[in-house]
């Protein structure tokens, strides 16, 4: 009893913080196989960069409502169909994932990179904006990337 309630506590606080770390991060790994041990090879997959296959296994997860509220799920769907060059459909994604968690760093950064990829480089400025405070990697990174666009 006292371990479900421990757990059901830790995935509650690991799920709802906000999260400025790596993009691909989230909850430590440990913590997402033994919780959600689907969302942990889907996330391999997406490390692995076969976003085909994580697209697969991410939409599954998708349909509980769970998962779907899930920021970091909700990105590491995005990205995956960002990688498969499914840009409107990933920015609904990145969009679903801010708006459960505005200051989501990954989503921030990764719908700048989309912004950039689609040709819309004050978009992603703006994106840049919201991660200014942050000081975090995602914020370099999307800063050079846009620097690198011009």
């Amino acid at each position: 009893m006292i371990k479900t309630i421990f757990l059901s506590l830790l995935l509650i606080f690991s799920f709802n913080t906000i999260n400025v770390r790596a993009a691909d991060s989230g909850p430590p790994p440990e913590v997402i196989k033994k919780t959600n041990p689907t969302y942990a090879e889907a996330k391999t997959l997406v490390k692995s960069k076969k976003f085909d296959k994580a697209v697969v296994m991410l939409e599954e997860l998708l349909k509980d409502s769970k998962n779907s509220s899930n920021p970091d799920i909700l990105n590491d769907y995005a990205y995956s169909l960002r990688n498969l060059k499914q840009y409107d459909k990933a920015e609904k994604f990145y969009r679903a994932a801010l708006k459960i968690n505005p200051k989501h760093a990954g989503a921030n950064e990764y719908l700048g990179e989309l912004y950039l990829q689609t040709k819309r480089p004050e978009e992603a400025k703006k994106i840049l904006e919201v991660l200014k405070t942050c000081n975090c990697e995602e914020y370099k990174e999307l800063k050079e990337k846009i620097e690198k666009y011009k």
